[in-house]
């Protein structure tokens, strides 16, 4: 299934209709879609480097309108589609109680997301945390904005930078690629596991 996820990914960032479906995924990835936009992202950045920065702001915005969601799923839907979304990612009730414990206070709560926003670690899973907590929505708003921007500038300057590269390498190893997202995938779950037990 991550494969032909993949495939149509892939696809899709060399169509016409790219930027929609980066904002597609990317909007999606921050409530439930397992795969993260970055592949998406390297694709179209490094077919267009001269829009770098307005992809990455794109794809930024359509993580954080749908980060809200994920926060929507947290607190008025949890025991239905939140609890099916965190059993389906093998998240343990144990290890989502740590993390909604830990964003109790605003302060630690903007730490969080900033810094999970940054990391492999399933953005979807902190979203939905944060709408658990009843985390404050402008603490929310800013620190999705800080760690998602922060995130796809980063990759959008480095295909930008290195584009022929990056489109060479995904075309001439696609199976590479993929196990190297779904390898970020994995160790995103892992990190969950490690530092919220």
């Amino acid at each position: 299934m991550i494969e032909k996820l993949y495939d149509w990914m892939m696809k899709q960032a060399e169509s016409k209709h790219a930027l929609r479906v980066l904002m597609f995924v990317s909007f999606i990835e921050s409530s439930f879609f397992p795969l993260p936009p970055d592949p998406v992202l390297a694709v179209v950045v490094a077919k267009n480097q001269h829009k770098a920065m307005y992809y990455a702001s794109m794809c930024a915005l359509a993580s954080v309108l749908g980060g809200f969601l994920g926060y929507f799923i947290g607190y008025a839907c949890f025991k239905t589609l939140g609890v099916y979304i965190l059993d389906w990612f093998n998240i343990t009730p144990a290890q989502f109680d740590d993390l909604v414990l830990k964003m109790g206070r605003d302060t630690w709560a903007f730490l969080i997301i900033c810094a999970k926003g940054l990391t492999p670690i399933p953005f979807k899973v902190v979203t939905i945390a944060s709408g658990f907590a009843k985390v404050n929505l402008w603490v929310f708003l800013v620190a999705s904005i800080i760690a998602r921007t922060t995130r796809f500038v980063i990759l959008s300057w480095i295909c930008k930078r290195y584009g022929d590269h990056v489109l060479n390498f995904i075309e001439k190893h696609k199976k590479i690629a993929l196990l190297a997202i779904i390898f970020l995938v994995i160790i995103g779950f892992a990190l969950i596991k490690l530092f919220v037990k």
